[in-house]
């Protein structure tokens, strides 16, 4: 038995016989290491066992309190699936999720567009044509693959715009892009399969390819993109099952990948084999001088997810797949086991906007806006010179920046909460989680006039708490983290 599992067992069986009762705080971290004779991260491993399992309720910035169980809860034995999750420490998509209806005014937290650029014009128009119509054409069932005349506009009217044409059989619609991610994650990746990431990149997909057992093995990126260089000498004795990335805008960097770096990702794959899942969710705010990474050869192995939650509006949960059929087919089977298909209403008012003619105005103005608003929080932040930025990115919605030396992003986040201001800690975006003192701040749905109050205000908070010396000009000069 694991060293976990005996103080998983030793906690369970002392909340079984009465010494731990409903709502009790159990001891310490490191009093419970000390009575186990284990590490603190076994006992932290042991809690959130204990808490997958319903007996713990656990913030992770305080002791744990026994939870109040029912009978049949008890009882339940959990799946393979269900212990891979055990590990994941799932708050942080969930306090993302909660901070998107947040009304904390300095609202740096959650990446989403701006709700005045919402076509609402347009929408009115489009739902009043829809609920004129019959009602089991807007409200029915609609195919797994999704609506037939959907999927046209997304080619004609949006995928047109990355630079490709695929055939309609060729798109799946889903709820977002990251559900296509998390069905192509089940079909190609078994438990202890390797997936290749760029390291910083995207905490869903992290949380995806840890929820199917994946082993992940993070790239280090810098200014130009993915260090493919890296790439090659990194993966040489491996066998990767695919690798995960985004080349455009990236999220948590803003970072666009160079054109040699995408070609030498291409070519590398083309020589291993290794299938590329491209992630296009930002590629619209950046404008056509970036198509996507099919373009670069359309013979190479490579998957295109996209979405319409960061051009448009994140409610509508409307996003796609571009695969071979074959891939498309089979993705459509596994999407039926949860999900039959995506909503119709939101897929006809997507296919409506789409058809509306006004689709290269609305990016362009996203492209302009956004533009604008990092290159302010960018300014401000480089002449203050209190935080290293990763990159300075002119498209997306994110700049990721590094705290003042012995500065934690976990320790921050409640007293800047406290300030009305809210930040991504950087840990999550990690491969192997060892960024603690990293933040990402989502500046796109803030207008100017509050990105920079509230930059000013975390900035101040972060001279309050660092160390004396630790803020200045010799932080500026390091280069990006190559590992």
């Amino acid at each position: 038995m694991r060293q976990f599992e005996i103080v998983s067992q030793g906690i369970q069986h002392a909340i079984h016989n009465g010494r731990f009762g409903a709502g009790t705080t159990l001891p310490s971290e490191r009093l419970t290491a000390q009575e186990y004779g284990v590490s603190r991260s076994t006992v932290r491993r042991a809690w959130r066992e204990l808490e997958a399992t319903g007996y713990l309720i656990w913030l992770e910035d305080s002791s744990p309190i026994v939870a109040h169980r029912s009978e049949w809860s008890r009882r339940v034995e959990r799946t393979d699936v269900g212990r891979l999750a055990s590990n994941l420490g799932p708050t942080f998509l969930g306090d993302l999720m909660q901070a998107a209806v947040s009304h904390i005014r300095y609202n740096f937290e959650i990446g989403t567009p701006d709700p005045d650029l919402l076509p609402m014009a347009d929408f009115h128009h489009i739902l009043g044509e829809l609920f004129s119509s019959p009602a089991s054409e807007v409200f029915g069932y609609s195919p797994t693959i999704g609506l037939e005349r959907v999927r046209r506009a997304i080619a004609e009217e949006y995928l047109s715009r990355r630079g490709l044409c695929p055939p309609i059989d060729q798109i799946l619609v889903t709820a977002g892009s990251l559900q296509g991610l998390d069905l192509l994650t089940r079909l190609w990746v078994r438990p202890g399969d390797l997936v290749v990431t760029e390291s910083p990149t995207f905490a869903g997909a992290l949380h995806v390819f840890r929820a199917h057992g994946a082993r992940i093995l993070g790239i280090p990126m810098d200014p130009f993109g993915l260090r493919t260089d890296l790439l090659e000498s990194q993966c040489r004795s491996l066998s990767p099952r695919l690798i995960y990335v985004q080349p455009v805008a990236h999220n948590p960097t803003g970072i666009t990948m160079a054109p040699e770096r995408r070609q030498a990702l291409v070519e590398w794959a083309m020589k291993t084999g290794v299938p590329i899942i491209e992630d296009d969710a930002y590629g619209f705010l950046a404008g056509p001088d970036n198509p996507s990474l099919m373009t670069v050869n359309p013979a190479a192995p490579l998957v295109h997810l996209n979405t319409f939650s960061k051009v448009l509006a994140p409610g509508i949960r409307v996003g796609c797949v571009v695969a071979p059929h074959d891939v498309i087919r089979q993705l459509a089977s596994l999407k039926q086991l949860s999900d039959l298909h995506t909503g119709t209403l939101s897929q006809l008012v997507a296919e409506g906007w789409l058809r509306q003619g006004q689709v290269d105005r609305h990016i362009q103005r996203a492209q302009t806006l956004y533009g604008s608003r990092l290159k302010t929080a960018t300014n401000l932040l480089v002449r203050d010179n209190t935080f290293r930025l990763f990159a300075e990115p002119r498209q997306g919605f994110y700049l990721f920046v590094r705290l003042p030396h012995g500065m934690r992003a976990q320790a921050l986040h409640q007293p800047a909460r406290d300030r009305e201001v809210l930040f991504a800690v950087g840990d999550p975006f990690s491969p192997a989680q060892d960024m603690p003192d990293w933040i990402r701040l989502a500046v796109s749905a803030r207008p100017v006039a509050q990105i920079e109050t509230g930059l000013r205000r975390l900035l101040r908070l972060v001279h309050d708490h660092a160390e004396p010396g630790s803020c200045g000009p010799s932080e500026k000069t390091k280069s990006p983290p190559r590992s």
